[in-house]
């Protein structure tokens, strides 16, 4: 057995009577024997782990890549956190709030890098050029990140849909030259603008301000302009119109022309003046012999841009930033011959409510108005880019029905063909196609007008089902129903 003292003698050892065995043990701390050290857990407050662990904050994750930086470094950081460094992605990571910072050279600080967002607004553009206009040229970007990554830059920190589009038109070139591309300005700053733009848009990953768009779009500007400069060439720009057309059948220009205005011309908005009051009530003043040129900003036109010159042309635009709303239907770039001839924002309304969503048919009726005006082109810069906004959908805007299916089959295609065909033997007539391009496009927008004009003539279209839908011969210029060019 065990050794070691008997029940009896520790309680004869405490001072209590061995032969009273009912009576209860003291414990030790009513012997007087208990000593602080003795209690478990003595100078811990007995909280459980897990409430500890609770009221923690979790350990923010360093990003893969990114490697610890003192604060002393060639850009001085802020004092809060610990900073890490991605080489690769040249993108600093703040310990503190777990955000992704960049340096701005600008603003000689660091910015949040921005996230970018995927609206799903749809655009729809369409661009015509009167076969005569040689000195007219455009740029159409529909997916400006893509063309980023073909020049090696990235733009994924900007929101999609991102797209570019440029028209210029251009003045002072002989017609041969142009046509070939020599000294024509318009040519020149079709390859070199977006050459000149991509880049700035690549330096800054943070969130870009109206301010920094303004001042990136004059920077790019100005530097184009000295870059036609040292080139020595012939040649200007003249001056565009942009103009924003509502969904409630309002159009506005953006933008007042950069030209001087004669004691001929009137306000757009006299135009529309029945009366004549406000023609009338101009004071009668001399008629001073017309200034050498019009415009007051310009690329090109040298011979105003030296020093001493009168008058003096400038190079930097106005810019305008507009935010895109439910209410904006979509936005026209018309050269200023051709929106002078047509009625100016009040015909481009017109045409955008009859096109149906049709920007490439938008476009050409633009030109095709002028054209009727004027009588002939000639030289003058005639060419417009529609842009259609579709998805800019409101607060309460209902949800998209589907589309019922009918029991009738649409001939879809209408194709024409033209003398820059691969082919261009009429086999129906056994002739050589001899229409251009654009008279064929205009053809084309004709009997489209003229078919949805005409309920006759929608339903001789329609054919029963079973029966084989038949073409129109052949390639080149074609107008689908569904506004496709």
């Amino acid at each position: 057995g065990f050794g070691g003292p008997k029940p009896s003698e520790l309680r004869g050892g405490l001072g209590v009577d061995r032969n009273i065995t009912t009576e209860v043990v003291p414990t030790a701390s009513q012997a007087g024997a208990y000593q602080p050290m003795d209690k478990q857990n003595m100078g811990y407050s007995g909280t459980p782990m897990w409430k500890i662990a609770k009221t923690r904050l979790p350990a923010k994750k360093i990003p893969e890549g990114f490697q610890p930086i003192a604060k002393a470094t060639a850009v001085q950081l802020p004092a809060f956190g610990q900073w890490y460094y991605s080489e690769k992605s040249q993108v600093f990571w703040n310990s503190a709030d777990g955000k992704m910072y960049v340096w701005d050279p600008a603003s000689r600080s660091h910015k949040e890098l921005y996230e970018a967002k995927n609206s799903e607004l749809r655009v729809a553009v369409g661009a015509c050029m009167h076969e005569n206009a040689t000195q007219v040229r455009h740029v159409i970007v529909t997916d400006v990140a893509k063309a980023g990554q073909a020049l090696r830059m990235s733009l994924d920190h900007l929101d999609r849909p991102l797209s570019l589009y440029a028209l210029y038109e251009g003045h002072g070139v002989d017609p041969g030259a142009a046509a070939s591309g020599v000294g024509s300005c318009a040519d020149f700053c079709s390859k070199q603008l977006h050459q000149k733009l991509l880049p700035k848009l690549a330096a800054f990953r943070g969130y870009w301000e109206d301010a920094q768009l303004q001042a990136a779009m004059r920077e790019t500007f100005e530097e184009l302009d000295a870059e036609y400069r040292a080139a020595a060439s012939d040649g200007k720009l003249g001056d565009v119109a942009t103009v924003l057309c509502l969904r409630n059948g309002e159009a506005s220009e953006q933008m007042p022309a950069h030209a001087v205005r004669l004691p001929g011309d009137e306000d757009e908005d006299e135009d529309d003046d029945s009366d004549g009051a406000a023609t009338s009530s101009r004071p009668s003043v001399e008629v001073s012999p017309p200034p050498p040129i019009r415009w007051t900003r310009s690329f090109g036109d040298l011979a105003f841009k030296r020093p001493g010159s009168m008058p003096r042309l400038l190079s930097k635009p106005d810019v305008c930033v507009l935010n895109l709303q439910h209410c904006h239907r979509g936005v026209a770039l018309v050269c200023r011959a051709l929106y002078n001839a047509i009625g100016r924002s009040m015909a481009v309304s017109t045409v955008f409510k009859r096109s149906a969503g049709r920007p490439r048919m938008a476009a050409g009726t633009l030109v095709d108005a002028a054209i009727q005006w004027l009588g002939q082109a000639g030289d003058l810069g005639l060419g417009s880019i529609v842009i259609f906004l579709d998805q800019v959908d409101g607060p309460d805007a209902p949800p998209l029905k589907k589309a019922r299916l009918q029991s009738q089959v649409r001939l879809r295609h209408i194709l024409l063909k033209h003398r820059e065909c691969k082919s261009t033997i009429d086999k129906v007539r056994n002739k050589q196609v001899k229409r251009t391009r654009g008279e064929a496009e205009r053809i084309l927008r004709a009997i489209l007008e003229e078919c949805e004009g005409d309920p006759e003539a929608r339903e001789a279209w329609q054919v029963r089902p079973g029966l084989r839908s038949q073409r129109i011969s052949a390639q080149g210029a074609a107008i689908e129903r569904s506004g496709r060019l």
